[in-house]
């Protein structure tokens, strides 16, 4: 039996909390393409010959260029004749912000654990809905959320000094959450409000580190596959999201994914919806995307970023990031037009999927109403339907009118 809870008050919370936390504006990142509009987020590649330029189109041969020997011009200091110094609140508020940053990280493990025990308390008092008597559940839903918001503000308060961090507070959530995420399934706590409210942090979460697997980092994994570009952390990530999804199945695009999940957000909004009940179209035109992305990458042209993810996610006002509106508007109608029919990664990893080791499928007590089938937006959960597009978004398992008809489990064999 699934232990629901209402998750709206925990969605605005979450909102509420971190809505004051701004992206932080970074240094302009050239990646191969001249004056670039995106931050300097080099989810793949690190600034291998320390100067203030990110080396994301560095490749294995070119070596290590030297270091960026200008000298820093110091700031003007008033001297002692000229009457001029900073006012006492001017020297606070820098004093404030110093200490924030020097201890960023004792703070953001500090509310981590404050968070948990209060979300703890909450869900198991049942206050916003039914309460979760499991307490290995209580505490895997209660200390994710806790996690997400914690690592926000952790970002945000480390100010400059959090530049070049997005890659490490990424792995964290995106590992610990797609495990979270998996026991939680398999112990029955997921429902849509708990979907929709992970699509929330998920998508504020984006939206203050943009850090995003999908679009641009493709064509740089593409690069590293073919031995021109240097491995890094960011393409150790992706490999560990690989093998989390054989084991998971789609957990990562389902609940972590900032751009899948603010589709899902978008897909809730009340329209007339566009059903592709077979899959098969939808994936065809990704696997032809894809081709035309592979090609393109090899000329040096990132195909995929066109899509203007970066560009929406760091509020950067652009041609590209209207695209993106554009594409988030459809999938008001069509259910995650982006992951379906676009991503590379979608994909890769719904090749991995169609092999995971944990599912949701249906069992033995099934009555056969397909009550599932109607609910499923991406055309999944019929009886012979292949899971690899399964975006676990919970709609089958609520509609289901048989308790543990659909279950998350290990793959019947």
């Amino acid at each position: 039996m699934s232990q629901r809870i209402r998750a709206g008050p925990v969605i605005a919370g979450i909102i509420g909390t971190m809505g004051l936390a701004y992206p932080a504006c970074a240094a302009i990142c050239p990646k191969g393409h001249g004056s670039c509009p995106y931050p300097g987020k080099c989810f793949l590649y690190t600034d291998a010959d320390a100067n203030s330029v990110c080396d994301y189109t560095r490749t294995a041969s070119d070596g290590l260029a030297t270091q960026n020997t200008a000298a820093t011009t110091p700031a003007a200091v008033p001297s002692a004749g000229t009457g001029t110094s900073a006012s006492p609140a001017a020297v606070t508020d820098a004093g404030l912000t110093a200490i924030f940053q020097q201890n960023a990280l004792i703070i953001g493990i500090a509310l981590f654990a404050v968070l948990a025990i209060v979300l703890f308390t909450i869900f198991r008092s049942g206050r916003f809905g039914k309460p979760l008597a499991k307490t290995g559940v209580t505490l895997a839903l209660s200390s994710f959320i806790s996690l997400g918001i914690s690592e926000i503000v952790t970002y945000v308060l480390m100010g400059d000094a959090a530049s070049g961090t997005e890659s490490g507070f990424a792995a964290v959530y995106l590992i610990a959450g797609s495990v979270h995420v998996a026991y939680l399934w398999k112990s029955g706590a997921i429902v849509r409000e708990v979907v929709l409210a992970l699509a929330g942090e998920s998508v504020i979460f984006g939206l203050v580190l943009n850090v995003l697997i999908m679009p641009a980092e493709f064509a740089g994994l593409l690069g590293v596959a073919l031995g021109s570009r240097t491995i890094a952390f960011g393409a150790m990530v992706i490999l560990a999201i690989m093998v989390l999804t054989f084991i998971t199945s789609r957990t990562f695009c389902a609940h972590i994914c900032p751009v899948g999940s603010i589709q899902e957000l978008a897909y809730c909004l009340p329209k007339d919806k566009i059903r592709i009940r077979n899959s098969r179209t939808l994936e065809a035109i990704r696997l032809v995307v894809t081709v035309c992305a592979v090609i393109a990458a090899l000329a040096g042209i990132d195909l995929i970023s066109f899509t203007g993810a970066y560009d929406f996610f760091s509020l950067t006002i652009s041609v590209w990031a209207g695209m993106f509106v554009l594409l988030l508007i459809l999938a008001v109608v069509l259910y995650r037009p982006i992951c379906r029919a676009i991503c590379p990664f979608g994909l890769i990893f719904a090749g991995i999927a169609h092999m995971s080791r944990f599912r949701l499928q249906r069992t033995d007590v099934c009555i056969g109403c397909k009550k599932c089938e109607k609910a499923c937006p991406a055309g999944a959960a019929g009886a012979d339907d292949p899971k690899r597009e399964c975006y676990l978004c919970a709609r089958c398992t609520q509609t289901c009118p048989v308790p543990g008809a659909l279950t998350y489990g290990k793959r019947n064999t």
